[in-house]
This record gives structure tokens, C-alpha cells and sequence, in this order.
């Protein structure tokens, strides 16, 4: 009962690329097999006297070495089956074969495997994070366009290439880090999931660090200067300075969220909303001059959308419509958000984002302490017997230190700087 076992190049039939699949062919009883490898290299990188990958190929030595194992694997198996099984491991009709065989597991390039990421968050209604990882794939595709690409590919000489790659487009740090940092998160799922050997983790070597960002935060004297504007009213300026203000009185709450509220949302004086982020409700006290701005609009630009305000201009169940609407709207608000600081002769950055950081900020200066100021956001922050104290009497340590923080705007307090 001899039976062999040969590594090939497999010749018969190509990628669109050029390369070949490396097979085992299996012999017994003048009865042949071939088991692809799924392991594809183009013919000049094939040593076929040594029957390995040459050094040509970038990732020779981590494909060798899984060939190596898969050979060890197959020879094993055929050494301990008696002769019925092998016959039957030969036959030609696969249900019979795949009876008596194992279950391989699944073998899924990286870009399979993120593709099917991308469908869990989606069905998840996390649109946000599966952007990121479809813009990760398509920056990836960018540097290494073949669907075949595994996970044992990507180490250190890839990964310094890949980084290598993306400066010389001129992209930005952050974003360079970004998208490295979620192919390090694919490849963490993959080796959860057993689909790559931890031996081949290539992120212990490679460090990732991304850039300081400039300070988001804006004085208080530039938001009072935005608040006393002349606008005209009902021009698409005029409303951005309305819900870039609402945002700032409502502690920093995102475009997002300030875009699904619904007049439901304004109970008892009180705004009540749920962070898509999150998932954590706030309960906020609507102050006068918060309740001037949600007035204008409960009053004058209510439509069958059903929101509160004209940010979202239509009805739809379609949750990554209404996130790619609400993405769209965001690019435009800061748009209008720079006009607004050019009106003010302001040359720094201003977006949606600062609010959040300027009322942080604000609240520093007046001298909340930072778990104060995290409870405010809805962070995390300190010993758990502040936190207990925090969770039995937050609304009113909120609602005091959002008060303070508006008359900075509004009665121009000095700061504890």
C-alpha cells in the first residue's frame, strides 16, 4: 500500500494575473489526485528541482514554510489510512471523498475576510465602521491589486512597504495610520476566528503611531463673536450658525445625533436623545438660549421628515442612507462653519468637531474637574467612589456645569486659566 506524494506547479490553468496554483499530486494504485494549495506564484518563481518558491517571489519564506506544513499534513493523513480510505480519498466523485475526509477549514484572503466584516457591521447598522474598513480595502487594492492576497502575506517587509506606498501619495499621517491600524484589527479577528496562525502576527515588530492632531478646541470669545453675527435669515450660513451654536449648548453633541432628534426629543424642558456612537442616552436641561434656537425651528421649518431640524430633508427607514445623507450634510456644515470664522476674521480650524473640544475646554478653565467634565460628554473617568457619586447626582452637576459654560459665551465670566 505505496503511495506518493509530489509538489507541482500546476500548469493546466492560470489567473488572470499569470500565476499558477502549487498542488500536491497524490498517486496510488496508478490512480492520481491533485489537491490545490491555494497558494498561486507565477512559473519564474518556481524552483520546480527544489520544489519550492524561489527568493524572487517577496513572500517566499512564509509561503514555504505553509507549504511545507500542508505537505506534512497531507503525508500524515495518507500514513495512517488503511487502503479503503486512501481509494476513497482518489475517487473521482468529491461527495465520496468529502464523506470520508475532514472538513477543511475555510481558507479566506484578506480581502474575503473583510468583505464579510463589512456585511456583519452593515446588517449591524454600523455604517460607520464599515466605511472605514471598505476605505482600508480599497487603499490596500491600491498597493496590492490581486484578490489573492492571505494573511501570512502581510509581515514586516509588506507592511514597510505598504507604509512606504501610502506616504508617497502624499496621504495624511493619520490616515496611514488608519488604515494599517484596521489591517492589524482584521488580522487580530483572523487569528480569533483560527483562520491564520498567531506565529504569524507581523504587529509586535511593526509600531504604529499616529500624529498629534492640532488643537480642536476654540476660545470662548470666538464662539460669542460666531453668536453675534449678523446673518441673514434663513440662508443656509444662518442655520449652520444656528445648529453649530445648539450643539455647543447642548454639551458638544454630534452632527449626527443633533440631526435625529425629533421634537419627541424635548421633554420637560429637557432634550433626551440616544448617541448613535455610543449607545449611551444623555439627558440634557435645555437652557434659554438653546430653547431660542430649538423654538425657531418647532415653530417655523417643521416638515413631514419628521426631525426636528432641516438636516435630514426627507423620510426613509434606510439606515445607511440616512448615515450617508447625515456624512454628506456634515461635509457641508463644516463648509459653511469656515465661512462663519472667516466672518469673524478667525484663520484656524473650525469644524463640527471643535464644539465637543471647546466645551471640554471652556469647562477646564472654569475649573470643573475632569470627572465632572466626563460625565458631562458621557465619558469615563476616575475612582469608582466618584463615579457612584457622579451616577446618583449627575443631572444636577451636569446641568450646573453646562450653565456656567453657556454664560462664559453669554456673560462673558472670566476663565480660572
Amino acid at each position: 500500500m505505496v503511495s506518493s506524494i509530489k509538489v507541482i506547479l500546476d500548469q493546466r490553468r492560470s489567473k488572470n494575473d499569470g500565476s499558477y496554483p502549487i498542488s500536491f499530486q497524490i498517486c496510488f494504485q496508478r490512480k492520481t489526485r491533485t489537491r490545490s494549495s491555494k497558494i498561486y506564484v507565477r512559473s519564474e518563481d518556481w524552483d520546480d528541482s527544489k520544489k519550492e518558491i524561489k527568493k524572487s517571489h517577496p513572500h517566499s519564506k512564509q509561503l514555504n514554510q505553509k507549504l511545507n506544513k500542508m505537505f506534512a499534513d497531507i503525508q500524515s493523513e495518507l500514513l495512517l489510512a488503511n487502503e479503503e480510505k486512501i481509494i476513497q480519498y482518489l475517487h473521482p466523485f468529491k461527495q465520496i471523498a468529502e464523506k470520508q475526509l475532514p472538513v477543511e477549514k475555510e481558507i479566506l484572503t484578506v480581502y474575503q475576510f473583510a468583505g464579510k466584516l463589512i456585511q456583519d457591521l452593515k446588517s449591524l447598522n454600523k455604517f460607520g465602521n464599515a466605511w472605514v474598513y471598505e476605505a482600508t480595502v480599497n487603499a490596500l487594492k491600491g498597493f496590492h491589486p490581486e484578490d489573492d492576497i492571505q494573511f501570512e502575506h502581510i509581515d514586516y517587509e509588506f507592511l514597510d512597504a505598504y507604509q512606504r506606498h501610502l506616504n508617497t501619495r502624499n496621504i495624511k499621517p493619520n490616515s496611514v495610520y488608519l488604515y494599517i491600524r484596521t489591517i492589524r484589527i482584521f488580522y487580530n479577528k483572523a487569528i480569533k476566528l483560527k483562520l491564520v496562525d498567531k506565529g504569524s502576527y507581523p504587529f509586535d515588530d511593526f509600531k504604529l503611531k499616529p500624529e498629534k492632531t492640532r488643537k480642536r478646541a476654540i476660545d470662548k470669545d470666538l464662539i460669542k463673536k460666531i453668536k453675534e453675527l449678523t446673518l441673514i435669515e434663513d440662508t443656509m450660513i444662518w442655520h449652520v450658525r444656528n445648529w453649530f451654536l445648539l450643539s455647543f449648548f447642548l454639551i458638544g453633541i454630534s452632527i449626527i445625533d443633533l440631526a435625529l432628534l425629533t421634537p419627541k426629543s424635548y421633554i420637560n424642558g429637557r432634550i433626551e436623545y440616544k448617541r448613535r456612537k455610543t449607545g449611551k442616552w444623555y439627558d440634557i436641561k435645555v437652557f434659554p438660549e438653546a430653547d431660542r434656537i430649538i423654538e425657531i425651528y418647532l415653530n417655523s421649518y417643521q416638515s413631514n421628515t419628521g426631525y426636528l431640524l432641516p438636516i435630514i430633508n426627507y423620510r426613509t427607514e434606510n439606515e445607511e442612507k440616512i448615515m450617508r445623507t447625515v456624512k454628506s450634510r456634515t461635509k457641508l456644515i463644516n463648509k459653511y462653519i469656515k465661512k462663519l470664522g472667516e466672518e469673524i476674521e478667525y484663520d484656524g480650524d473650525i469644524t463640527t468637531y471643535s464644539v465637543r473640544h471647546s466645551w471640554a475646554t471652556i469647562a477646564k478653565r472654569l475649573g470643573f474637574s475632569n470627572e465632572v467634565i466626563a460625565e458631562s460628554l458621557g465619558h469615563e473617568y476616575g475612582n469608582p467612589i466618584t463615579n457612584v457619586y457622579l451616577d446618583n447626582f449627575e443631572k444636577k452637576v451636569v446641568d450646573e456645569a453646562n450653565e456656567k459654560v453657556i454664560n462664559s459665551i453669554i456673560c462673558n465670566l472670566t476663565d480660572k486659566s
